[in-house]
């Protein structure tokens, strides 16, 4: 049984498709092997974090393989506009699908971009204060002072706001101190800014202050606001507190308990 010449012709014509589709397949494989190495060295070169490199190298070996894919289905002769209508639906079905994985890989770029921070800078996001470990695709790494780890979505610190302690070399720790009405206001004053003064850690200018914060049902509440470098602003608060007690218990100072109003509500018949 003979073939017919058109439908030869159409055989070799398809075969030589695919073989040129496939022939296009592995050279975009080895360009993308190839790229995601030269765009590793060149991230190394700029002394970029592992995560930044991590980011750079994933974009560029899988851009690759993205246009390499279309080529070839190009080659096999499917119309570029049913393609760009597929690869439409796929991307808005991954979006919707991926909404919050896209979110935290933003959220990593513009960390990148902006530097809000970095690594190694101390922040305060999300209800946890420390160290930056590393800031991955879809997650960043802190560690806080008690050495765990905690890995938070990036996109839950981008929208949860920053605090980085690490953006200047001097920073004011403000302490509140609470006494009764009965108690000598002038003299505490004058003795939070004597334990104040006599803090080696305690810059001497800005100079230290004391002031009234608050008159509360509980009694007047004074603030002891003092400026430290970086080093010693993390444990200053604590240690503060146990000198001022000390100090107040020896001068006839008390510090009063806290109090609540309870209140009974009869229900109404």
């Amino acid at each position: 049984m003979t073939i017919p010449g058109n439908l030869q012709e159409l055989i070799v014509n398809i075969l030589i498709r695919i073989a040129v589709a496939a022939l296009v397949v592995l050279i975009g494989w080895w360009l993308a092997r190839k790229c995601r190495k030269w765009a590793k060295l060149a991230a190394g070169r700029a002394k970029l974090t592992l995560s930044m490199v991590n980011i750079i190298t994933f974009a560029v070996y899988y851009g690759v393989l993205v246009l390499t894919a279309l080529v070839g289905l190009s080659v096999l002769g499917i119309p570029m506009t049913s393609m760009a209508a597929i690869s439409g639906a796929v991307v808005v079905t991954t979006g919707i699908a991926l909404k919050e994985t896209l979110a935290d890989l933003a959220a990593a770029i513009i960390f990148y971009t902006f530097q809000p921070f970095k690594v190694g800078d101390t922040i305060e996001t999300s209800g946890v204060i420390g160290k930056v470990v590393e800031i991955q695709l879809f997650f960043t790494v802190i560690r806080p002072a008690n050495n765990r780890v905690v890995t938070l979505p990036n996109s839950k610190i981008q929208t949860g706001g920053i605090t980085n302690y690490s953006t200047s070399d001097v920073l004011r720790a403000d302490v509140p101190v609470s006494i009764r009405y009965s108690d000598d206001l002038e003299k505490a004053k004058r003795l939070l800014e004597e334990i104040l003064l006599a803090d080696e850690r305690v810059l001497k200018q800005p100079a230290p202050v004391v002031t009234v914060q608050e008159l509360s049902p509980n009694g007047v509440t004074l603030m002891a606001s003092a400026f430290l470098v970086f080093k010693d602003y993390w444990d200053f608060s604590a240690r503060l507190r146990e000198q001022i007690k000390l100090r107040f218990e020896a001068e006839g100072i008390s510090i009063p308990p806290l109090q609540q109003d309870v209140r009974l509500i009869q229900a109404q018949g």
